[in-house]
């Protein structure tokens, strides 16, 4: 799954960490377990039917905060599977963990990750120019989107 995510065009577009080898993929692998373990970020794979299709995630765990990552391979995608997973890792951070916020960013022209996050109740709160560099480097636009305990859509 994870090698399929790295060679797939969309979804290593906007996850630039997604290993593109067995040997990157043996790492990934192992970092998100000691991040995990570090309480530093949890990385969920979602399946369908037993097949993994994807991944959410909470990372960036502090001062009572949370960002959220997700991405989905094509045969998971158009299947409200991402909004789902999102909202209830969102339930689960804020009513066990005691999250107060969650942010996500999302590059401008990512429309259907938006479209994800608004579907949970997140709000885009503001573009931050030059926020982060793209896989070449140049430093690009994002959308940072927030979501609080009482945004959080049913």
């Amino acid at each position: 799954m994870l090698l399929a995510a790295g060679h797939d065009p969309l979804s290593s577009r906007y996850r630039y960490s997604l290993p593109r080898t067995p040997d990157a993929a043996d790492e990934w692998i192992a970092l998100t377990e000691t991040d995990r373990e570090d309480d530093r970020r949890l990385e969920l794979a979602l399946a369908v039917g037993g097949v993994p299709v994807g991944s959410v995630s909470l990372t960036d765990l502090e001062h009572g905060n949370a960002m959220v990552r997700y991405w989905l391979l094509p045969e998971g995608r158009g299947r409200g599977l991402a909004t789902t997973a999102v909202r209830l890792l969102a339930g689960w951070a804020f009513s066990t963990l005691g999250i107060g916020r969650l942010a996500a960013f999302v590059e401008t022209d990512n429309t259907a990750s938006g479209a994800v996050l608004e579907r949970c109740g997140f709000v885009c709160e503001g573009r931050l120019r030059r926020h982060m560099p793209d896989h070449d480097g140049n430093r690009i636009d994002a959308l940072l989107y927030g979501l609080l305990p009482t945004d959080l859509a049913e």
